[in-house]
């Protein structure tokens, strides 16, 4: 089965935060300077901080286009990491978000696959939506998502910080397959991944070959 991709926001959104303040959600019209920066290595700030904001303004993951409620934000296994479940108030789709400071990196794909299936096992008749999101999505780890997508419907976001006089615009935007590929490497994806899916729901050696395959195949297909 074929998983389409995730939903984007028909518009970014934008939200303006005082680095240590509350902030507004705001819609730029108007072009005002602004410079990119990353949340620790240019600001200083940390995992925590950000799990405040998305506390406060869930939306600016952009994972719907409808309203989102956090239901919990747990800190990852690392310090610059954190995972955030949330649920569409309209349709009732829950939402699991790998979130990271930084680049991202392939734990990240791992560990929001192992939350998807517990959250699938939870409750089966839920729809359930994973992201990997970072500051940085590697052209490696957007071939694993993409790879992943032939039977798991994960999304791929990154997360820019924009620095907009003395406040940090913080929003997301969906990240596009890679142009490039690597075959030795792309293998090595797949048998992660097909080793994971495998983990999670054991089917057999014959399974986890043709699953691997497919995983292939569909980067070779949906690659630019």
């Amino acid at each position: 089965m074929r998983c389409s991709l995730p939903p984007r926001s028909r518009l970014p959104r934008l939200t303006l935060w005082p680095c240590n303040g509350a902030g507004s959600s705001i819609r730029f019209v108007d072009y005002i300077p602004s410079d990119r920066v990353y949340i620790e290595d240019d600001l200083g700030l940390d995992a925590p901080w950000l799990a405040a904001r998305l506390h406060d303004d869930p939306a600016l993951l952009s994972l719907s286009d409808n309203e989102l409620t956090v239901v919990d934000v747990i800190p990852s296994d690392r310090p610059e990491a954190l995972t955030v479940f949330l649920v569409d108030v309209a349709s009732g789709i829950r939402h699991v978000a790998e979130v990271k400071l930084g680049d991202a990196d392939l734990h990240q794909v791992v560990r929001v696959l192992e939350f998807w299936a517990d959250r699938q096992a939870d409750h089966p008749d839920a729809e359930h939506q994973p992201s990997v999101v970072a500051e940085h999505i590697t052209p490696e780890v957007a071939r694993a998502v993409l790879m992943a997508q032939e039977v798991v419907p994960v999304g791929a976001y990154e997360l820019h910080a924009l620095h907009v006089g003395e406040a940090v615009a913080l929003h997301t935007e969906p990240v596009e397959p890679p142009a490039t590929a690597d075959t030795d490497s792309d293998e090595e994806l797949a048998a992660l991944l097909a080793d994971t899916l495998e983990r999670l729901d054991p089917r057999g050696p014959e399974h986890h070959t043709a699953l691997r395959q497919r995983m292939i195949d569909r980067l070779k297909r949906e690659s630019p």
